[in-house]
């Protein structure tokens, strides 16, 4: 086949649309009915597949879209837990399926975090736990240094944050910094997600989480509310946040605007 002619890999486009209807061949290694069935959460054809496939000598986490994506991104993207814990309960322990990782390095919990699907987060950080492997898959990286939740905390997906965070409290560090230099606390703050701030300043407590709250160019992300300030942005939304934040906001820099 013409490589020129491969129809477009789409591991982000996945994660960025999981609402988006799929090609009817991905290009990979895995079947476009397999592709399809996973996709639209029809969970009997997809392990009926994965069956035939497995009785044939191919690994399930061997199966892959081309951009890399194994049964699991898709079913995480997707929010489809019933599917997940299924083929948790069929190949958790026999696959590296949980720390698997595409093209742009992410695991199936960072297309999950991505997508704002907090259940299957909070659902993939158990089975994660239930392998001994929350740890590293928590703190795993994609290509652009993100853990999964450094995707959360940009985009706003509050619940998500509060899973992740409470599972491993030190994500939410001044070391826990992407390939930019943000932490999610600073991408937090940045994105205006009062939420997903709420959830790291609780579960971390609210002064040392900010404190921490490492941001681009060596600010913490206190900084970040004056940015929003100057970009027209209102500080009404921040006026809910715990005092203590806005007291140390005026110690740090007379010039942000946080209530």
């Amino acid at each position: 086949m013409d490589r020129r002619r491969r129809p477009r890999q789409h591991s982000l486009e996945l994660a960025a649309r999981p609402a988006a209807a799929g090609p009817s061949h991905d290009g990979g290694t895995m079947s476009s009915e397999l592709y399809l069935a996973v996709c639209g959460g029809r969970m009997e054809e997809a392990m009926a597949l994965l069956l035939r496939h497995h009785a044939s000598g191919s690994g399930i986490d061997q199966l892959v879209s081309a951009g890399r994506n194994t049964v699991l991104h898709l079913a995480a993207v997707r929010g489809h837990d019933e599917l997940i814990q299924e083929l948790y309960a069929t190949y958790g322990g026999r696959s590296n399926l949980l720390s698997s990782q595409n093209w742009t390095l992410d695991t199936p919990l960072h297309c999950a975090a991505r997508a704002g699907q907090s259940n299957t987060v909070s659902l993939l950080v158990q089975l994660a736990r239930d392998q001994d492997q929350a740890r590293s898959i928590l703190g795993s990286r994609n290509e652009a240094g993100d853990t999964a939740l450094h995707l959360a905390a940009r985009l706003g997906h509050g619940a998500a944050v509060e899973a992740m965070v409470a599972a491993a409290p030190d994500l939410a560090s001044e070391a826990n910094v992407n390939a930019a230099g943000a932490s999610p606390l600073f991408l937090a703050v940045m994105g205006g997600s009062v939420p997903a701030v709420r959830a790291i300043a609780a579960l971390c407590g609210c002064g040392d989480a900010l404190d921490a709250g490492a941001g681009l160019r060596s600010r913490n992300a206190l900084h970040a509310p004056a940015v929003f300030h100057g970009s027209g942005h209102h500080g009404e939304q921040w006026s809910g946040l715990d005092i203590g934040v806005a007291k140390r906001a005026e110690k740090t820099s007379g010039s942000l605007a946080v209530n």
